[in-house]
């Protein structure tokens, strides 16, 4: 988990106190033999900030290798707060590691090919299959980097809002989503509430999409011109939102729920909204779908329903996937955010299919390789 989001870090410190109380779901399958049905799944722990423990897991056809990237690199770390990982093609996988200021690169085997380093509080990372990578930072009051995949090198940079989040890539431009809530903490500056649009080429800014709603900060996916984007709000008055911003024109629509934990599949995104009140301190959570491109929106997962109610049992959920390979919904539960996670599988009808319990501290990103 990433302590420089905007949530207030004493009511953290309290749903760690409470791991012992976590409410474990009803009995939950477990595979122990490989499925042929499954996916090589690598799943992204983002660890505690400042205890270097971020760590990479394995769920190769529903057998489960936790720390996989230390038994793939012995006498390695993977480092400090993982924020996202990313399939750039099919020989290269790269993981921002937010706290040790650097993009890990690892082949889809797991071994690690080195490192782009001084990128301080990196955040996002988004690539547009031309040789180039793009990651967000919130150092230097928030910019973005152009790294050349071939050199792991950083080629050029560009300023964008105050602590910069999601971002994608569409038809030569960058969109980054801005948030600002780190510095609501340090009273530098207010929350953000707009997305750059930036030229990939020049790494120049173009311009800035006014979304009227504020502190645009977690998961961004994207389905061909569109993507999806959370809006926190303020947790105070100013409720959490969904846009979708369609890439094509720069026009968007809010829809009144969040989008915490997102993700795109067959032209639909599917959303696990997670509203934090710091009146109540309490969390309120919904599930919608939208369709694409009519932007119907459906409350619910659709066709995983039957994946809801053991969502809403799970203590604190912490990431949404479908694979596009097989179609599988994978959801994890951080839990009390200190304490090892869950990630759990469900079929394309939403039936459980298992339950894995990590070695790890918040599961919050994967990618479903393809067979080595």
């Amino acid at each position: 988990m990433s302590y420089k989001n905007p949530l207030n870090l004493f009511c953290i410190c309290l749903l760690w106190l409470l791991a012992a109380c976590s409410l474990e779901p009803a009995s939950y399958p477990t595979p122990s033999e490989p499925t042929a049905d499954s996916d090589r799944l690598i799943i992204l722990c983002e660890g505690l900030w400042g205890m270097d423990n971020s760590s990479l897991a394995l769920l190769d056809h529903g057998v489960l290798t936790s720390r996989w990237f230390q038994q793939q690199n012995p006498g390695r770390h993977l480092g400090d707060t993982g924020n996202d990982i990313l399939q750039v093609n099919d020989t290269l996988i790269a993981i921002s590691v937010n706290w040790s200021n650097i993009i890990q690169y690892i082949r889809p085997d797991g071994t690690a090919i080195a490192a782009t380093e001084n990128i301080p509080n990196n955040r996002r990372l988004a690539t547009d299959n031309q040789g180039y990578l793009y990651v967000t930072s919130y150092a230097d009051k928030g910019y973005v980097a152009k790294i050349d995949i071939k050199s792991k090198e950083v080629v050029d940079t560009c300023h964008v809002g105050y602590e910069p989040e999601g971002i994608a890539y569409y038809d030569g431009r960058l969109y980054i989503a801005n948030t600002g809530g780190y510095s609501t903490q340090t009273q530098d500056h207010g929350y953000e509430q707009t997305i750059s649009v930036v030229d990939a080429h020049t790494m120049r800014e173009l311009k800035r999409i006014d979304t009227g709603c504020p502190n645009l900060f977690g998961t961004m996916s994207v389905s061909g011109q569109f993507a999806c984007i959370n809006s926190a709000g303020d947790m105070y008055n100013i409720a959490p939102r969904c846009i979708v911003l369609n890439m094509a024109n720069d026009e968007f629509r809010v829809f009144n729920f969040p989008a915490t934990y997102n993700c795109a599949y067959r032209n639909r995104f599917y959303m696990i909204g997670s509203a934090f009140s710091h009146l109540t301190g309490t969390y309120t959570y919904s599930m919608h779908t939208i369709s694409l491109p009519s932007l119907e929106v459906h409350d619910g997962l659709g066709e995983y329903g039957d994946a809801e109610e053991t969502i809403l049992q799970m203590q604190s959920p912490y990431a949404l996937f479908i694979s596009p390979y097989t179609g599988h919904l994978y959801s994890s539960d951080a839990r009390a955010y200190a304490t090892n996670g869950y990630v759990y599988e469900f079929g394309r009808d939403g039936k459980p299919i298992g339950r894995y319990l990590l070695r790890g501290v918040n599961p919050s990103g994967f990618v479903a390789s393809k067979e080595r």
